[in-house]
């Protein structure tokens, strides 16, 4: 028995030295899950066809998909795989209700934290590779109160510092920064509060903006360049030396 433990101990030290056995210091593990397809996501789909044929979800943001509905009532049960010590969502609408059914049936509160929020489409260009201006000083003061309805009051919670919708600018550029600025600010937030643990919190928002948290988290990884699909997870995990590393993406394992 012990010939048969040295041997598979003197294999882990072979495979270290190779560098083919990842065993890195278990971190934070932030997962984070894009909204259920929304009526936004499939007008391209109905602009060949009269807009009086078109549902009533047909480019709705405040409304899912037939696709959509199924989508959510098997995210929470996907999400509840996973055990989360914390969550945060984006305040708007269909980021709320992916998560809903899962916080109803847990029994557990989302704090709502408006730097996942989702902006206009933006070129993923403009954040790589040239300089963009500073945010806008009142991106993250400056927008409107955040409405959360009675019925969803007992399952979301406020930040202090987050009653309020972000207020990014127009310009493409200024977009970009803002974009880019609400992207660090979330991982600032998550690292102020369980950087160096080993929790594991969930952020629930959008695609575009789910894609940059990752490129930022990463620092500049080419991951954040794949579609990530409606309900698709992914995951990445605090190393010893603070940096992080991708581990799940589209609900997939990601090879080393």
């Amino acid at each position: 028995m012990k010939r048969v433990r040295f041997r598979s101990q003197l294999w882990i030290v072979v495979l270290l030295w190779l560098g083919l056995f990842d065993v890195a210091q278990a971190g934070l593990k932030i997962y984070y899950i894009r909204h259920a397809e929304g009526g936004h996501n499939v007008v391209d789909e109905w602009k060949g066809k009269p807009k009086d044929q078109w549902p009533a979800y047909v480019g709705n943001t405040d409304m899912f998909t037939p696709k959509g509905e199924t989508q959510v009532a098997k995210a929470a049960e996907k999400l509840k795989q996973y055990h989360f010590d914390f969550i945060a969502v984006s305040p708007i609408w269909r980021t709320r209700h992916t998560v809903l059914p899962y916080l109803m049936e847990t029994g557990v509160k989302a704090e709502l934290w408006p730097e996942l929020e989702e902006f206009e489409y933006f070129s993923t260009n403009l954040t790589s590779g040239i300089t963009l201006p500073p945010p806008s000083k009142d991106l993250f003061a400056g927008g409107v109160a955040i409405a959360l309805p009675d019925q969803e009051q007992p399952f979301f919670v406020f930040r202090e510092d987050g009653r309020k919708l972000l207020n990014p600018g127009k310009d493409p550029m200024q977009l970009a920064a803002d974009l880019t600025a609400a992207a660090k600010k979330t991982v600032s937030l998550a690292r102020a509060r369980f950087g160096g643990s080993e929790k594991s919190i969930l952020l629930v928002g959008h695609g575009n903006s789910g894609r940059l948290l990752l490129h930022v988290l990463l620092k500049n990884s080419e991951a954040w360049k794949t579609h990530l699909a409606n309900t698709g997870i992914w995951m990445a995990e605090e190393q010893a030396d603070g940096s992080f590393k991708l581990r799940l993406f589209n609900d997939a394992p990601v090879k080393p």
